[in-house]
Formats: structure tokens, C-alpha cells, sequence
């Protein structure tokens, strides 16, 4: 049945993009983008809450470039989200989605990704929605977020902090550590994920960034789910991004960064309920599109 969860790679101009994939062909794409913290991937992010989503959803979760099995590349003289939206659009055209406008979820930076895919034109007009969990798009991220995160000594004790920080504790958080544990020492994962933070010496001129004000150009709906207990984002960072975006909607749930590994059956019901949200908000809105999930 097509809830099954089959892993697939493709090339696209000489890069691998490896990815998780479930559901009937015929549901509404979904596309799942996995958090940017060491040893993140599409299993890591994902792989408890793919089987809920593929019973109504065409479920895509591919590994960004730099982590799980995709290429170890990063491009340097763009923003970190540029890039890899470009790998999602090309993995999305060689599904034979490009004609089929697909929800868009994230976690942390999959969900910085997804906000800011809807500000980005020539991406934006793949999307059907964009929820982001814990994603802020780049600001009102905590100092203990931009510190504690920012190193990785490579051990499984610092992992285990690292998950911690993402998680709390949470039933298999022993097995968790130990998966992304593996994903971590994947050749060339390290060095990726460091790149972005490393140090020049010479001076950069920094641009204007207008995110998030950018996002009132958001002509799909945004779903924002704050944690009560994350301590890796500012307290009302939802209510902040929401003031700016004319079709945003916030959850508040209890739990931390990243419920979708520390609780994925109530996470999955959330989403699920978020996305029959969107399907009728367009409906509402007369919006031309994918037709609306059947839920029997």
C-alpha cells in the first residue's frame, strides 16, 4: 500500500538528492523539510511521521544537500535556504510535480525555509502552503540557540546534548541519538554543516534583508507551531512573524523545539489538521489548485 516509505536517490547536474517518498500518486504533494542541526536528514526529521501523512498525502522528504545521503556540497555567496530550495524544485520536477503545487512543512531550518520559500518568486509559486515548526526564518533565535548549537565535538555524549536541546527527554531517545549519531559521520557531513559558520577575514558587505516584512508578498496560507517550552526561540517569536504575513495562522503546543521526533502521533494529527485548514482556506478563497485531500 502506498504508505509504504521507499528511499530513492536521483542525479541532478552531477548533485545526488537522496529521499524518503510514500502515498498514493494521485494525493496532494507534501513536501517535509528536516531541521539543519548536526546529523539532520529526512529519517531523522521524519521517518515516524511519513506513514500518518502518506494515508492522505503524496509524501516527499528528501535529505537537503549536506546531510543524510545527499551530496555534501554548500554553496557560500548565498543565503544557506537559497540553494537547497533550488534542490527541492529540481527534485519536485523530476517527480513530474512541477504542474502540482505542493504543501510545504519544516522543522527549525526546514521551517525557516518554508517561510521563506513564500517570499521567494520563483519558488513560491510551486507552494499550495507553508507551515514551519520552530522555524523563524533567521531572526528571534535565542543566544543558547546560536551558541550551543553552533559546535559539535563529534562524540555521542555531545550528540545526546545536542538532541536534548532539540527534544527533551522523550521515550528512544537512546536509539534517536545513536541514528543521528550515524547520519553525523557520514563523510563530508561535517565539514558541510561548519562551512556556513566559518570565519573570514576579510570584510563583507552585509545587504538588506527585509524578512520578515517580506512576507505580506504571501499569497498562500502559513501555519506557524510554537513550542511553550523551546528555549531555542524567543518566546513570541510567532506572533512576531505572524504581525507581517496576511494569511498566517499560529499554534501553540506543549513541547520544545521539535515535537515531530520527540512526539510524532500527535505531531503527524496536527499536521494533518493544519493541512485540511489550508485545503479549505483556498477553498475559500476561490483558489485555483491541487484538489482538497478526501479524508473517508
Amino acid at each position: 500500500m502506498p504508505r509504504r516509505t521507499e528511499r530513492h536517490r536521483l542525479i541532478v547536474d552531477d548533485l545526488q538528492t537522496s529521499y524518503l517518498i510514500a502515498g498514493a500518486d494521485s494525493a496532494p504533494p507534501v513536501v517535509l523539510l528536516h531541521d539543519g542541526a548536526w546529523g539532520g536528514s529526512a529519517r531523522a526529521s521524519w521517518d515516524a511521521i511519513i506513514p500518518h501523512l502518506a494515508e492522505y498525502y503524496r509524501v516527499i522528504a528528501p535529505d537537503l544537500f549536506g546531510y543524510g545521503d545527499s551530496s555534501k556540497v554548500v554553496q557560500l555567496d548565498v543565503a544557506p535556504y537559497e540553494f537547497r530550495l533550488r534542490q527541492v524544485a529540481g527534485l519536485l520536477d523530476a517527480l513530474g510535480l512541477r504542474d502540482r503545487r505542493a504543501h510545504i512543512v519544516g522543522n527549525s531550518f526546514g521551517g525557516a525555509m518554508a517561510l521563506r520559500a513564500s517570499t521567494i518568486d520563483w519558488f513560491a509559486w510551486r507552494m499550495r502552503s507553508a507551515t514551519s515548526i520552530a522555524g523563524t526564518g533567521g531572526p528571534f533565535r535565542t543566544k543558547e540557540s546560536l551558541v550551543s548549537l553552533a559546535h559539535f565535538d563529534g562524540s555521542g555524549a555531545d550528540m545526546r546534548r545536542i538532541v536534548l536541546l532539540l527534544t527533551g527527554e522523550f521515550d528512544g531517545l537512546d536509539e534517536y541519538v545513536d541514528l543521528r549519531l550515524q547520519d553525523a559521520s557520514n563523510p563530508g557531513h561535517y565539514r558541510a554543516v561548519a562551512a556556513a559558520g566559518l570565519a573570514t577575514p576579510f570584510a563583507t558587505t552585509v545587504g538588506t534583508d527585509p524578512y520578515p516584512a517580506s512576507l505580506a508578498s504571501a499569497t498562500m496560507p502559513i501555519t506557524l507551531v510554537s513550542g511553550r517550552n523551546d528555549d531555542l526561540v524567543e518566546r513570541d517569536w510567532a506572533q512576531q512573524i505572524a504581525a507581517h504575513a496576511p494569511s498566517c495562522s499560529v499554534r501553540e503546543i506543549d513541547g520544545r523545539h521539535s515535537p515531530n521526533i520527540s512526539d510524532p502521533g500527535q505531531t503527524a494529527e496536527l499536521l494533518v489538521d493544519i493541512l485540511v485548514e489550508h485545503e479549505q482556506r483556498e477553498l475559500q478563497n476561490g483558489a485555483s489548485g491541487s484538489t482538497g485531500t478526501s479524508r473517508q
